[in-house]
């Protein structure tokens, strides 16, 4: 059993004195199901507001509700280092796209009007409403291109009606392995990647499809739900083909390991299956029992950045020096966007604990 009920209760205790405003109301929302409206939940909002991880990032917003400065994962000094202008997604990370998500997974909304302007930076660059005939779409696209439907239907437009046309190109991308490629990387390709390693693939991208997976989660939009068990299903099968020893990681191939078992538990993949309970066993190992929470290093460390150059350095004295970029497969810049919301003890707790919830009502533990 990854975690019984009475140790659930304690994380539950364990978040709501101890976590971040964030959590502690995502605690509270998800955990606890507290009416938002209450006013309880309407003062525990304000702290949220007054988060200083949630101040920096909105003091980061441009004008125009844009950004281009990432947030506490992205590099320092990104905007005078970038002089070829940006869009809503690139450069990767830093921009709106990218950063949308990380506020609406805390709470945040299309009606608060500094989200409203980002989204609206995004709804600019987006050529959806015009009629197509799908005869006219290409049968392959890169499913990166999911990150902007990602990031407006996690702060609540996942069926906005300007979005229709979108979802209707993206899923007709769907391979039938139910992942996503862009095209460059297939044998017959006109122009072929020249990255080392991707030219010629024969399946989809994991890392590509993880976004789309993203989206679909945060749409919840059940007219999908074939094409996001698909991809689940597509996600599920590449982990399964690895040997389990490697997923004791946080970000493997273009998995985000963790956030993916959430979505697991919801799209009927078996949480028995031995590659996860190998994962679920390796996560165990950082739970401290006596306190009722996970933490990934031995003291506490709120320094977002510190945290995770200690965890690059950890695997890079178990692994050897070339552990991310040669059997990890990840970009520094890729690690540090992946971990954000994640590794904290806070939100590591929140999610794992809530994991072991789903698990329990579905019957996915042995009591």
């Amino acid at each position: 059993m990854f975690l019984s009920l009475s140790e659930i209760e304690k994380n539950i205790n364990w978040l709501t004195e101890h976590a971040s405003p964030s959590v502690a109301y995502l605690t509270n929302l998800n955990l606890l199901h507290a009416n938002p409206e209450s006013d309880y939940m309407r003062e525990l909002w304000k702290k949220v507001e007054a988060d200083p991880e949630v101040m920096k990032i909105f003091s980061l917003q441009n004008l125009d509700g844009s950004w281009f400065s990432g947030g506490p994962w992205g590099p320092r000094g990104y905007r005078r280092q970038s002089g070829d202008g940006f869009t809503a997604m690139r450069p990767k990370f830093v921009t709106t796209a990218w950063i949308l998500p990380f506020l609406g997974e805390i709470g945040f909304r299309y009606e608060d009007e500094r989200i409203k302007k980002g989204a609206d930076f995004i709804l600019s660059e987006l050529y959806g409403y015009e009629d197509f005939s799908l005869t006219s779409l290409p049968s392959d696209c890169c499913g990166i291109n999911a990150v902007p439907l990602w990031g407006l239907a996690s702060i609540g437009l996942g069926a906005d009606e300007r979005l229709k046309n979108e979802w209707i190109k993206l899923i007709h991308c769907q391979r039938t392995d139910g992942g996503w490629l862009n095209p460059n990387h297939l044998a017959d390709s006109r122009t072929p990647s020249t990255t080392k390693g991707r030219w010629p693939w024969d399946r989809s991208c994991v890392w590509g499809s993880y976004y789309v997976l993203r989206a679909f989660q945060a749409a919840d939009c059940k007219e999908n739900i074939q094409t996001f068990t698909a991809v689940s299903k597509f996600l599920c099968s590449h982990l399964e083909k690895q040997n389990p020893e490697k997923l004791k990681t946080w970000v493997y191939h273009g998995h985000n390991i963790v956030r993916e078992l959430e979505i697991f538990s919801n799209t009927g993949i078996d949480m028995n299956l031995p590659f996860i309970q190998t994962i679920l066993g390796w996560l165990r190992e950082f739970y401290k029992q006596e306190e009722g929470v996970f933490r990934i290093q031995d003291k506490s460390i709120p320094d977002f950045t510190r945290q995770v150059s200690n965890i690059i350095k950890e695997y890079e004295v178990k692994c050897g020096v070339d552990y991310w970029k040669n059997e990890a497969k990840v970009s520094s810049s890729v690690l540090r966007y992946g971990l954000y919301h994640l590794v904290e003890e806070d939100w590591l707790t929140y999610r794992l604990t809530h994991l072991a919830m789903k698990m329990h009502e579905k019957g996915m533990c042995d009591y």
